[in-house]
């Protein structure tokens, strides 16, 4: 038996942890349950061949069966119901309101979410994420962030809306645009801010880690702690040069 790294005690660790939940990748498999792994350098060459593999990433020797299946599975099994419009008990359900504001965004108000389960959910991945050592995940780097959000975790504790600010974007507006995407988490270096990324399902995750690191375009949109967060829709044709810039495509 080795050391849990979530609730730190020594238990046995199980085999197979996925970093990303597996029902997140529920858009990308085909019918045998195979993912569709998208290159963006090889289709920005014109090479449109689409690879497979039988399962999104784990990692065994991590967690243990109760942290992962019970402590870090509430939050994710709520994370996957907003993200996939699952059905909720109406007393659940996220109300939703598309708006475009004075300076031309688009974007979806939804309200009637719950504040402390979403972000520990999201928190859950780029976490889960920062812990492991598989290659795809190399650029999270967490640093004294790691043990603050283990905390955040393992008390069920999220605290203030301004502690780990998060932002969620999105492109599943444009119909030309593919949803089942699941992109490598990527550090991101703006104007002297540093913030994480992650693409899942037509969705962009944005962690702003450290006070006054968010951009002020960015505040209003942010998850709430009046449980409303407001999805900004990318501009219609702007998704793929999003992601290609996103993947370094372009560099």
């Amino acid at each position: 038996m080795t050391i849990c790294k979530l609730c730190k005690q020594e238990k046995p660790l199980i085999k197979k942890s996925h970093i990303i939940p597996d029902f997140l990748h529920k858009e990308l498999y085909d019918q045998k349950h195979y993912i569709k792994k998208f290159n963006a350098k090889s289709f920005r060459l014109g090479i449109t061949r689409i690879s497979k593999i039988p399962t999104g990433e784990y990692e065994g020797g991590m967690l243990c069966k109760e942290c992962d299946g019970e402590k870090l599975g509430k939050y994710e099994t709520y994370l996957g119901k907003i993200l996939s419009n699952s059905d909720m008990p109406e007393e659940q359900k996220p109300i939703c309101k598309k708006i475009r504001n004075g300076n031309g965004v688009e974007f979806m108000e939804i309200r009637n979410i719950d504040y402390k389960l979403l972000k520990l959910g999201l928190l859950t991945i780029l976490w889960r994420s920062g812990i492991s050592t598989r290659k795809t995940f190399q650029e999270v780097k967490l640093g004294p962030y790691e043990e603050k959000i283990r905390k955040m975790l393992i008390e069920e504790n999220p605290s203030n809306d301004n502690e780990i600010e998060l932002v969620v974007l999105s492109w599943r507006n444009d119909r030309k645009m593919a949803t089942d995407i699941i992109g490598q988490p990527r550090l991101h270096k703006t104007n002297g801010k540093i913030y994480y990324s992650i693409i899942i399902n037509g969705y962009i995750i944005l962690y702003f880690l450290s006070k006054n690191s968010i951009d002020n375009k960015f505040k209003s949109f942010r998850l709430k702690e009046d449980n409303t967060l407001s999805i900004v829709n990318l501009p219609q044709g702007y998704g793929m040069e999003f992601l290609l810039n996103y993947t370094g495509a372009l560099t």
